[in-house]
């Protein structure tokens, strides 16, 4: 636990002359869902003061990314998706978390593509009603060259909440709870 404690301590220091949007290797970048880009609905930002006060409470900055519950899915509904912007200073292979709220089993998944990359489900494990962190798949390599990416979500189950995405070039680390924000998720 105290390593941990200092190892974040040692890369607030080191994050301090990173610019927003950035990661360094062996460094990471936390967005915030809801700082998407051209969001077809129906994928919607939902904040404080709307009916689901029970998952904004949870969210990080009390704003999350969702499709709501019988809103539709694919083969049926084909829309729904966002974009995020990041950008990253170094070549790496980087690993790819979400913070996400699941349903159900039937409400478990989004669709996801880096860059040109083939498309890929990321979700699907067993914890339901609460805030949690799901990694990519583990086959599922993300290797990314330095610039400005980014990362496309889409519709693939409704009734699917995306609070943060964290991309980490360091194999071992795990996010508990709410991760700082490195970056609004715009590259200037």
């Amino acid at each position: 636990m105290q390593i941990r404690c200092l190892e974040r301590l040692l890369l607030c220091i080191i994050g301090l002359g990173i610019a927003a949007g950035t990661v360094r290797a062996g460094g990471r970048v936390c967005l915030e869902a809801e700082s998407v880009t051209g969001c077809v609905a129906p994928m919607r930002v939902i904040a404080a003061g709307t009916t689901n006060a029970d998952f904004v409470a949870g969210a990080s900055g009390g704003k999350y990314l969702e499709i709501p519950k019988d809103a539709g899915h694919p083969p049926a509904m084909t829309n729904g998706e966002a974009r995020l912007t990041f950008a990253v200073d170094e070549t790496a292979e980087y690993t790819l978390w979400g913070r996400v709220y699941w349903l159900s089993a039937c409400n478990s998944s989004f669709m996801l593509q880096v860059d040109d990359s083939l498309p890929f489900i990321f979700g699907k494990d067993a914890t339901f009603n609460a805030w949690h962190w799901v990694k990519q798949p583990p086959r599922l390599k993300v290797a990314l060259a330095k610039g400005s990416h980014t990362l496309l979500i889409r519709n693939r189950q409704d009734g699917v909440k995306l609070d943060q995405v964290l991309f980490t070039s360091d194999k071992r680390y795990v996010p508990v709870g709410v991760e700082d924000v490195t970056s609004s998720g715009v590259v200037p």
